[in-house]
């Protein structure tokens, strides 16, 4: 654990309060914007925005109370990344009310969203000591959800370029789709490839403006670190299902992301996209209007190994995916991160090397560079890297699987003993299903379906390594 930092300290005996002043929907020439006023009395005022185009058969009143309330809500999120630099003991909301609950609701999603942002910076705090969220409470002091008489129908998916949402869209295949994406953000080159592969209705960008003080802040030693940015996601999300008329919102998150990047603490990397953030956060959308829009992770039963068989399958994407964050401007595998080494190791139960070294250019299990990240992705040291990765057994086990096969290379030679004692099995992880998931009857069957044909392709890789007398090919 890093020691604990004076700069948050003083930080906030200098800056006490952060303002949530205000939020202005405009008209453009596309679609709508949404400006936010943001301050930090005595430091800065941030003015962010988002654009969010609106298609040509929509008709949007700007006074709607449900645009406004999501408008809002979008700016609440945001907060989260401008209140970070200082830390202000309060949160102050000028511009909406918010319930007791409510309150309650972003003060915890702070807490644990900024959980790696603590960790890394050294802060030690509880949830009641990092901020109090005040605002003034609705007239009846709970409020109620707001009419949406709208009418919704067909899927909003979220598309990050990685694997996961390339079998989230293939398994939608046939149903009414718009993709989602939020440009500007790192991996939009790899999204736009991807998405220009599946059989979608059209896609839909919206653009996320940062402050620029912010950026100009952290140059001068302010305190940075990783936000909760799957929860800015949401919020976006459901403002783009809003003006589109998207009834259903299907992410790609697994139930890997439940798992702590900090072994035995609350420090998780992918809070935001953790099953208990899925659950909050359709708590919170239900209390604010009574919409028809649904928002559910369709990847949920799954874990990340589940999933890599099943993207194994899809050869038109192979070359079309990045899940690598430190290459993704340049469209590129970097080679050189954990992420780039976790992607490859999942995938190796399921193609062949050649296929792998195409993908990434290069055998990462050689790089002896990546010994640090191999060690801690497959558990061998107690934390995991702060990235967007699967479960530790996930890893060991599809190294397991490598080395039994006869897999041979520089990182699992040298760690062979601990990997040939993994447990549990690579064949016991892919019949797994979390029961704990919001994902609809018939989608729960189609997946169900759609895994165990990836369990029966391995099963058939293995029979053929066994009868050959050498390593598994699927």
């Amino acid at each position: 654990m890093p020691t604990e930092s004076r700069t948050f300290k003083e930080l906030r005996a200098r800056f006490g309060s952060f303002i949530y002043r205000g939020f202005h929907i405009d008209r453009t020439e596309t679609g709508l914007r949404f400006r936010y006023d943001f301050e930090i009395p005595a430091l800065a005022e941030f003015h962010p925005a988002w654009d969010f185009p609106l298609p040509r058969n929509r008709t949007i009143d700007l006074s709607s109370p449900v645009l406004r309330a999501l408008a809002f809500s979008l700016g609440m999120a945001e907060t989260i990344s401008y209140w970070k630099c200082a830390c202000p003991k309060r949160l102050t909301v000028a511009c909406g009310a918010l319930s007791k609950e409510q309150q309650l609701w972003w003060r915890k999603l702070f807490y644990y969203g900024l959980g790696e942002f603590m960790y890394r910076n050294g802060i030690v705090c509880s949830e009641e000591e990092l901020v109090s969220v005040e605002a003034p409470l609705p007239e009846n002091g709970q409020g109620q959800p707001l009419h949406d008489p709208a009418a919704y129908e067909g899927y909003l998916v979220p598309v990050g370029g990685g694997k996961d949402s390339v079998v989230s869209l293939e398994l939608l295949s046939g149903e009414d789709i718009t993709t989602y994406c939020i440009d500007g953000t790192a991996g939009t080159a790899s999204i736009r490839a991807v998405t220009a592969l599946c059989r979608s209705r059209g896609s839909y960008e919206a653009r996320r403006m940062l402050d620029r003080r912010l950026i100009a802040l952290n140059g001068e030693g302010f305190l940075n670190g990783h936000t909760p940015f799957s929860a800015v996601v949401a919020f976006s999300a459901v403002t783009a299902a809003f003006l589109t008329g998207r009834q259903y919102i299907a992410l790609s998150n697994e139930t890997s992301a439940n798992e702590t990047t900090v072994r035995d603490s609350f420090v998780n990397h992918q809070y935001s996209k953790s099953y208990e953030f899925e659950r909050d956060f359709t708590r919170y959308f239900a209390g604010l209007t009574d919409s028809d829009i649904h928002y559910f992770s369709l990847l949920r039963p799954l874990t990340e190994i589940q999933i890599a068989a099943l993207f194994a399958g899809f050869t038109d994407y192979h070359m079309a995916f990045r899940s690598c964050n430190a290459g993704s401007k340049q469209g590129i595998w970097c080679g050189n991160c954990a992420k780039c080494l976790f992607v490859y190791i999942i995938l190796t139960p399921f193609l062949p090397e050649d296929e792998l070294i195409r993908i990434f250019g290069e055998k990462l299990l050689d790089k002896v560079s990546l010994e640090k990240e191999f060690r801690e992705l497959a558990g061998i040291d107690g934390n995991k890297p702060f990235e967007c990765v699967g479960t530790r057994s996930e890893v060991a086990a599809a190294l397991r699987c490598f080395v039994e096969r006869g897999g041979r290379s520089f990182l699992t030679d040298r760690y062979r003993e601990e990997l040939l004692s993994a447990e549990p099995p690579l064949e016991e992880l892919l019949r797994e299903w979390a029961e704990e998931n919001s994902v609809p009857g018939a989608l729960q069957q189609r997946l169900a379906a759609a895994l165990g044909e990836a369990r029966a392709r391995f099963g058939r890789s293995v029979e053929r390594a066994a009868t050959d007398g050498g390593p598994a090919v699927p």
